[in-house]
């Protein structure tokens, strides 16, 4: 009886809370945040997976067109008019592979209009919903996805260089991290 009561109030708190951060949006049992930060795909896949800081989250996925309505309205209103793309959580190793989720899942829902699909990198259009590819160099603002009832992380995890030193890793370039003073002992 009391491993029921925890595990009904463990349900009632995480549906209570929602996302981890007010400004996020839930749907269909996902939360996504809007970034309003225009940065090519891999860089925006790290922000979403190292950055966040709310949680460790993934470039959004989009898994029916329900949500691919409520993304392109939600975005058209936090990016503004003016912005046409947004990128989503799909992408392939090579324009033959299939196109796979930033969770590593195999698209099975897809959403392309007639536009070329000869790159791969998958962003939403604003204005009509439709996926069309592009290739890393194109910068757009981007949605990350995560689970609401996963617990929520504080920073990026520590990493180590080959030499074992920490390194920090900034717009896709790895770096020494270098430790400041505040005084001479």
């Amino acid at each position: 009886m009391i491993k029921l009561l925890i595990c009904l109030s463990t349900l009632f708190v995480a549906a209570i809370c929602g996302c981890f951060d007010k400004g996020d949006k839930e749907i269909g049992g996902s939360c996504y945040k809007f970034v309003n930060q225009k940065l090519s795909f891999e860089d925006a896949r790290d922000w979403c997976h190292y950055k966040n800081p709310v949680t460790m989250s993934y470039l959004a996925y989009v898994g029916n067109q329900f949500t691919a309505n409520f993304l392109a309205s939600y975005a058209h209103s936090e990016f503004g008019p003016a912005e046409s793309f947004f990128w989503i959580g799909l992408s392939r190793n090579r324009t033959w592979m299939p196109w796979t989720w930033d969770t590593g899942y195999q698209a099975v829902f897809t959403n392309f209009g007639s536009d070329q699909l000869n790159q791969n990198y998958a962003a939403e259009s604003i204005t009509n919903t439709k996926w069309s590819s592009f290739n890393d160099s194109n910068t757009f603002n981007f949605v990350c996805s995560y689970d609401p009832s996963a617990p929520p992380t504080f920073g990026p995890p520590a990493t180590v260089g080959p030499t074992g030193a920490p390194t920090t890793t900034t717009n896709g370039v790895t770096t020494p991290t270098v430790p400041t003073t505040t005084g001479k002992k």
